[in-house]
């Protein structure tokens, strides 16, 4: 008796790709044509992603903490980011100007904490010192200037997710042109 798995049909494939190319159109024209709404809703997303990601620094901090030299400071931001992503997901209206301003805050308390653990640890990890400079400065703009913030945030994941949704029309295009 043999095993044969059902295999998907181009059709399928087809379909899902025209969904994928459409949603990620729909999403850039969003962001494009209202990037403070956008913005709000796009705090959700980010809070969410902030808490998992603060969840996974501090449990692999304590799993680690008789390897890591610098376990508290990576348990402190851990806890940040958990903070900054309870602050987007039960606030979203703050507004978009206060949302980056928030954004540009971990950004930047992110940078010093790198530029701590490179310099007071040596840590053997290349370019520390590099990526924490660039990501103060980058936060310090961010703080600094949130009205443009928000709105080159929104054009350029806008003009990304357009391009994206292009590229997957320009796919099926051919997908239709090999059959």
């Amino acid at each position: 008796m043999e095993n044969k798995q059902e295999q998907p049909k181009k059709k399928d494939f087809f379909i899902l790709i025209l969904l994928k190319s459409l949603l990620a159109i729909g999403f850039g024209m969003a962001f494009l044509i209202n990037p403070e709404g956008m913005i709000n809703t796009f705090s959700y997303l980010i809070g969410a992603a902030l808490i998992v990601y603060g969840v996974i620094l501090i449990s692999n901090a304590y799993r680690g903490r008789n390897e890591l030299a610098f376990k508290n400071l990576v348990m402190e931001d851990g806890a940040i980011n958990i903070i900054v992503g309870a602050i987007l997901i039960f606030w979203p209206n703050l507004g978009p100007n206060l949302v980056v301003i928030i954004l540009g805050t971990w950004i930047l308390l992110g940078g010093i904490i790198q530029l701590i653990i490179a310099n007071k640890y040596k840590d053997s990890v290349a370019s520390r010192n590099g990526r924490g400079l660039i990501t103060v400065i980058l936060g310090a703009i961010v703080i600094f200037n949130p009205s443009d913030s928000v709105r080159l945030f929104s054009m350029v994941l806008g003009t990304l997710s357009l391009l994206y949704g292009i590229y997957l029309l320009y796919l099926i295009m051919k997908i239709g042109k090999a059959k």
